[in-house]
Order: structure tokens, then C-alpha cells, then sequence
């Protein structure tokens, strides 16, 4: 079921989402989300705030990045599915010559984006903010089975994988930080903005 899901989205290939969903995959283009992710943590809780999203963001990746690729991916050994070693590999769609190399379960880009999704809120608690990161996060997704990168069931394996760590996370937070949050959080709008340009910039880039 997992591999007829799989080639569902990745066979529904056209030029327009190649290309988009090459440039939303990618990591740099969403530097200025993360920047100004931070920006309004700092506009909610100053400096110490950030450095505590800092903190938490940074243990987190060291589960769901580092820990992943270098022990669970490895033991799991599930490949991916455009990795020329996976016998399934010659009938799926490449883009830009990239395959995936190595395995792919949990997927780390899903387990890192619903980490930040979670982590953000937590920590700001607006429902506006928290829809579209989710929705960025959905989109990230379909675009790492559309490429090749990853099964659907890596993409879960990521989504709960992610949920079991900022759920610890969460609850030592709040337990022994003490942690109350700001309500309402101020300029959530801002990081929702920079989504929207993004992903603007993106469709006219591929047109």
C-alpha cells in the first residue's frame, strides 16, 4: 500500500511541479521563515526566549536530524525509494538528476518541520501561526514523495517520531521551567507574511 501511494504521487509529474516543489523542498530558501520565527519569539519573550526556542529547537534536531540519520535510519535500513540499490528504483520519476541515497525512514525533513511546527505552538499558541506552519509542513511533505526522497510511511514515521520528542520536551518545559505562555502572542502575522511571499516567489520562479 505504502509503494502504490508512493508511485500515485510521484507518477503525476508535470514541469510546474518539478520545479516548485524542487524549490520548496529545499532548505535555504526558508532561512527568512526561521528568522523571523525568531524575531517574534523575541518580540513575545526577549532574548532569554530565544535562546530558550534555540535550546529546545537544537535538542530536538539532535533526536530527530542527528540521532535519525546516524543510528534509527541506518538500523531500519529501509532505502529510499529513487536509491539505485532499491529494486523499485528505475520506474521512479527523478527530478534535476537528484536520487536518494542511503534510507529514508523516518524521514528527517518531516520529523524537523513538524518538530519546528510543534515547538512554535507551544511556545506562541496562535492558531494562525500553527495552520500554516502545519500546512507549509503538509506541503514539504508531499514534495519529499513527489521527488523520490521518501515513502509515505517514512513521512509518518517522521510526523510521530517528531510528536513523541517535543512532546517530552514539552512537558520537562513546563514542569521544571515553569513555563507560562504569552497570550496572545504579539506579530504572529509576520512569519505567516513570509510564508505566503515564499511560496509566491516559488509558483512565479517555476511558471
Amino acid at each position: 500500500m505504502d509503494e502504490q501511494i508512493f508511485f500515485a504521487v510521484n507518477g503525476t509529474h508535470n514541469i510546474f511541479l518539478d520545479q516548485f516543489l524542487w524549490l520548496v523542498t529545499g532548505k535555504l530558501v526558508w532561512v527568512p521563515l526561521y528568522v523571523s520565527l525568531l524575531y517574534v519569539v523575541w518580540r513575545n519573550y526577549s532574548w532569554r526566549g530565544v535562546l530558550g526556542v534555540l535550546l529546545m529547537v537544537g535538542v530536538c534536531m539532535f533526536f530527530t536530524d542527528f540521532l535519525n540519520s546516524q543510528v534509527i535510519r541506518p538500523w531500519i535500513g529501509r532505502l529510499r525509494p529513487s536509491n539505485p540499490d532499491n529494486p523499485i528504483a528505475p520506474m521512479v520519476h527523478i527530478v534535476n538528476g537528484k536520487h536518494g541515497n542511503g534510507c529514508g525512514f523516518p524521514s528527517a525533513h518531516s520529523a524537523n518541520m513538524w518538530m519546528l511546527t510543534f515547538v512554535m505552538a507551544h511556545w506562541l499558541r496562535s492558531r494562525l501561526l500553527t495552520i500554516s506552519m502545519a500546512v507549509l509542513t503538509l506541503l514539504i511533505c508531499y514534495s519529499r514523495v513527489y521527488l523520490g526522497f521518501h515513502y509515505p510511511g517514512d513521512i509518518l514515521g517522521g510526523l510521530v517520531y517528531a510528536f513523541l520528542v517535543v512532546l517530552l520536551l514539552r512537558w520537562l518545559h513546563v514542569r521544571y521551567m515553569h513555563f507560562t505562555p504569552v497570550t496572545p502572542s504579539r506579530q504572529t502575522w509576520v512569519p505567516v507574511c513570509v510564508i505566503v511571499i515564499i511560496l509566491m516567489y516559488a509558483v512565479i520562479w517555476s511558471v
